[in-house]
């Protein structure tokens, strides 16, 4: 059952469960486009800290921005649900608001529950990822087994600073300023974060290990954008490269001066390409590469 709060003309938040567990979602623009962007986030992208992302997209698209089970003000989803689940809960959710056709945008871990999503449900116009995740490295899985050790034996600084050195490129944080400042931002949040982030971390965390590797070979024929900082290094260009590949109509962009964090790092450009994706009705061709050349 749906509880609707009106906040504003163009502001809807719905509050709803599936099979036990909450998820949340809040609606930007409603009606300002005939289909919405249905936007997850990452890990530790709640709608609240999404929020200028979404009214910056929302000039131009009706928005949809979800907090699924496990992110967000939803609490914990025991890490034996896997992304599957995830899915169901959102397919029922928008089926509670009536709405069946779809733009759908996924970053980092949402990436994986995206094109999870698309593999399993009809109705997606168009797929837009940045740093997309289709399997996580080996070298990564001892990183994410290392991070949560620290987390359980309460070395938070050193937990802090690997996962800093994750999200944001070392070498990048040297020449740029941005990258530097939001590296430093991140540790600090990750240094104050409550109880429930951490467990939020833990269990979304184990969710990848366990069940976040995608069948590239089973992505839908749909249009698709795919787009990262040129210096990401926890998702590299290659790694998104091989996503964007796997559709017969899918480009992918990387843009300078930017790494896993483009989102704050650069900020306009990442809105351009959304908008430029939304409004842009050709079809893209098989394999493109751009590299961005916006500073």
């Amino acid at each position: 059952m749906s509880k609707l709060h009106s906040l504003s003309f163009d502001h809807q938040y719905h509050r709803l469960s599936f099979e036990g567990f909450p998820i949340h979602l809040k609606e930007y623009s409603k009606g300002l486009t005939e289909v919405p962007l249905v936007f997850i986030g990452g890990a530790f992208q709640n709608i609240t800290q999404v929020e200028k992302l979404s009214n910056a997209i929302a000039e131009k698209s009706w928005v949809i921005t979800i907090d699924t089970p496990g992110n967000g003000d939803t609490g914990i989803l025991p890490h034996t649900y896997g992304f599957d689940f995830i899915c169901r809960a959102i397919h029922s959710a928008l089926k509670s608001l009536g709405v069946d056709r779809i733009n759908l945008m996924g970053c980092s871990y949402g990436s994986i529950i995206a094109m999870r999503y698309a593999q399993k449900y009809l109705g997606i116009d168009k797929l837009i990822l940045a740093s997309a995740m289709a399997e996580l490295p080996r070298e990564l899985e001892y990183d994410f087994n290392l991070l949560l050790f620290q987390l359980e034996w309460n070395r938070i600084e050193e937990f802090a600073d690997g996962f800093t050195n994750l999200m944001t490129n070392p070498e990048l944080r040297q020449t740029n300023r941005i990258a530097r400042l939001t590296a430093d931002k991140l540790k600090h949040a990750l240094l104050n974060a409550n109880t429930g982030i951490k467990e939020q971390f833990k269990h979304n965390t184990l969710r990848i290990l366990l069940d976040g590797k995608t069948d590239l070979s089973l992505m839908p024929d749909v249009e698709a954008t795919i787009f990262t900082g040129e210096h990401d290094h926890f998702v590299p260009v290659e790694a998104n490269l091989k996503v964007a590949n796997s559709f017969k109509n899918g480009r992918f962009i990387a843009v300078p001066g930017a790494d896993h964090m483009i989102h704050v790092e650069k900020f306009k450009r990442m809105i351009e390409i959304i908008h430029d994706t939304l409004m842009d009705s050709e079809e893209t061709v098989e394999g493109t590469f751009t590299m961005d050349r916006a500073a």
